[in-house]
């Protein structure tokens, strides 16, 4: 280069060697490729993925905490108007039911106690988390309610309840893992391989209902009987 002369390569600092050179785009690259990268780059220019992700990003979060603390301020609005209720249902089925017969005062008073902390973890829990207070031990609480009421309810048989329970239950682990630093990969891997349950349990029930051996006329009939409608 002659002297006086200054040439500022895009993509280049100041002082490294021509061997360091990377052009943005290579000489290789075909029209389409090179049209693609160019149509990238402009597009870059005009929407910044990163903003988005900055204002978006949060609100989608909120969105699905929301819809995964739905349950439990649904389950704790139908508990208030429903206390009494559900108070008698506890007591005549649970655990401590063989005590109805003899000191159903204290089966009732339990079953009070037992309906408020449940009450008391799912209402705070629900909030606490979608506000983000105390994320640690917003989902703790929820989590030891989702174990606690199939055992209250007396409903370990039921096998939807149960698929239910767990599936809930990895939502809140995967919740967790990403809320509590503590957490770990270990709570994130588990919280995604229960989060599926309920819908393998309710396709395994298609399947199951859709196979069952029966005598059918002719084959339209056997391909009608695969339908869920």
């Amino acid at each position: 280069m002659s002297d006086g002369i200054e040439l500022n390569l895009r993509g280049v600092p100041d002082g490294s060697p021509d061997d360091d050179f990377q052009p943005l785009v290579k000489p290789g690259l075909n029209k389409q490729e090179s049209a693609y990268q160019r149509f990238m780059l402009s597009l870059d220019e005009r929407v910044s993925v990163k903003l988005l992700t900055r204002i978006w990003g949060p609100r989608l979060e909120f969105v699905v905490r929301l819809m995964l603390v739905a349950t439990f301020l649904d389950d704790s609005f139908h508990t208030v108007i429903n206390f009494s209720k559900h108070t008698t249902e506890i007591g005549e089925h649970w655990i401590l039911r063989w005590l109805a017969s003899t000191s159903s005062e204290l089966v009732s008073a339990i079953a009070i106690v037992a309906l408020l902390i449940g009450l008391l973890a799912q209402s705070v829990g629900s909030i606490s988390l979608l506000a983000l207070v105390q994320p640690d031990n917003a989902t703790k609480a929820l989590i030891g309610w989702t174990i606690a009421q199939p055992i209250l309810y007396a409903q370990l048989s039921n096998s939807e309840f149960v698929a239910e329970s767990l599936s809930l239950l990895g939502g809140l682990l995967m919740v967790r893992a990403h809320l509590v630093p503590d957490a770990g990969a270990v709570t994130q891997l588990i919280g995604r391989m229960m989060l599926p349950i309920v819908y393998m349990y309710h396709a395994g029930l298609f399947l199951l209902s859709a196979f069952t051996l029966e005598e059918t006329g002719s084959f339209a009939s056997f391909v009608s009987s695969l339908s869920m409608f």
